[in-house]
């Protein structure tokens, strides 16, 4: 399939300041019949005209993947920044500081390390909490034991012009998404983004602190249950199934099956610029 690129939408967001001088402009485009971003981006900069409105192109970035073989991807216009007096470089190649934080929580066990029967005829095979009942009766209430909870936050400024409406949809689309690749340090399926926050200090501001925050769940192998050893990635789900049979003569629960769930998408957290 032919490379095609098409404006999205005749309207396009801006903005312009109290003189009615336009200041930002971003034209969409979609393109057909690529299969990369870059191939993408590249359609769109031999598109774009080099200016609109009077303001020249600022960038050009990706806003969503539709199908296959299509994109969609902004075309960015604003005004020139004259940054006086600006002893750093580029925001980008700032490393941004790292916050840690390790607090407590709970975690929710329905089979135990180790189970002893001080009375009673049933084996209630690990089950914490077992009434006793088999079938659709069968209930195993657990127990919820203390686990760390992990939190890291980084933070870096970055230039009040590249925070753009497209890079915000991009920000809300990894909300709850688990890194596909190794991050800062964590293997893939140990980090959750949760989120981005920053604040305008001033009208006239160049740049603004914004800040990046995680939650660390690491991966863990030989993870017990009723005595089964499980690995499973840090923001998986395991559960089991559990039945009741008879053994000499005496009611006894024991596991059918036990399963790894991934519940969350994976995604890479490339395109946070971290």
């Amino acid at each position: 399939m032919a490379v095609k690129v098409e404006l999205s939408y005749a309207e396009h967001p801006k903005a312009i300041d109290k003189k009615g001088n336009y200041t930002s402009i971003e034209v969409q485009y979609l393109v057909f019949g690529v299969t990369t971003e870059e191939e993408a981006l590249t359609a769109v900069h031999g598109k774009a005209p080099a200016e609109s409105k009077g303001l020249p192109l600022d960038s050009i970035e990706i806003d969503t993947r539709e199908t296959n073989d299509t994109f969609r991807v902004n075309a960015i216009y604003r005004e020139e920044e004259v940054e006086v007096g600006d002893s750093g470089g580029d925001d980008d190649d700032e490393t941004p500081t790292e916050s840690f934080d390790c607090g407590g929580g709970t975690k929710h066990l329905l089979y135990s390390f180790g189970q002893r029967k001080v009375y009673g005829d049933k084996d209630a095979g690990g089950a914490i909490g077992w009434n006793g009942k088999s079938g659709d009766d069968c209930e195993i209430a657990g127990v919820d034991v203390p686990t760390a909870q992990l939190r890291e936050t980084y933070t870096k400024p970055m230039k009040i012009s590249k925070l753009t409406t497209s890079f915000k949809r991009k920000v809300a689309a990894l909300v709850g998404k688990v890194n596909s690749g190794s991050f800062k340090g964590w293997n893939a399926g140990e980090v959750m983004f949760l989120g981005m926050s920053y604040s305008t200090p001033a009208k006239k501001a160049k740049k603004v602190t914004v800040s990046f925050n995680f939650a660390i769940q690491p991966n863990e192998s030989g993870v017990k249950v009723a005595g089964k050893s499980v690995t499973k990635k840090g923001f998986e789900y395991v559960w089991a199934i559990s039945k009741t049979v008879a053994s000499s003569g005496t009611p006894k629960l024991e596991v059918e099956g036990i399963y790894v769930d991934q519940v969350c998408e994976y995604a890479s957290f490339s395109g946070l610029g971290l």
